[in-house]
């Protein structure tokens, strides 16, 4: 009798240990569920913050390749027009640094402005800036609104 209590008293406490361990293994997965949850929800909202960003440089994106890659101009009115539009450029800068002011201005613009600088036969230094319109090469100054014609590309 004693000796079946004995068996009875260990296979009581084993079931007692068994449904302990088992509650605390339960108690374990369900914070761990909890922490998993959390940690998805917080990856949800990286996520959607990302795509936020995304959509944000994408737009950006789309702006600059509105613009670039440079090109030049489709044809002397459209020239005319731009240089109209921007105006008299670099009042109080030297002539080169007005110059690059407005080639500064062109590429913004997503166009292709090259600086000439000739140097005549006195010694005397020209700047001014080489436009492509069209089949034409022009040239632009940066303090005043005409645009020149130099001649063909070909």
């Amino acid at each position: 009798m004693k000796t079946q209590l004995v068996i009875v008293s260990v296979v009581a406490a084993l079931l007692a240990a068994s449904t302990g361990v088992g509650f605390w293994m339960w108690s374990d997965t369900k914070a761990e569920l909890t922490s998993t949850q959390t940690e998805l929800a917080n990856t949800e909202a990286e996520l959607a913050d990302t795509e936020a960003e995304l959509t944000s440089v994408e737009a950006e994106l789309a702006e600059i390749e509105e613009v670039y890659p440079l090109r030049n101009f489709d044809d002397r009115s459209e020239l005319v027009s731009w240089r109209e539009d921007t105006g008299i450029v670099g009042e109080g800068l030297s002539y080169v640094d007005a110059c690059l002011k407005l080639q500064e201005i062109g590429l913004s613009d997503g166009y292709i402005l090259s600086i000439d600088i000739d140097v005549g036969d006195y010694g005397d230094i020209y700047v001014s800036l080489t436009v492509i319109a069209g089949e034409n090469f022009y040239i632009v100054y940066p303090d005043e609104l005409g645009v020149y014609l130099i001649g063909p590309v070909y």
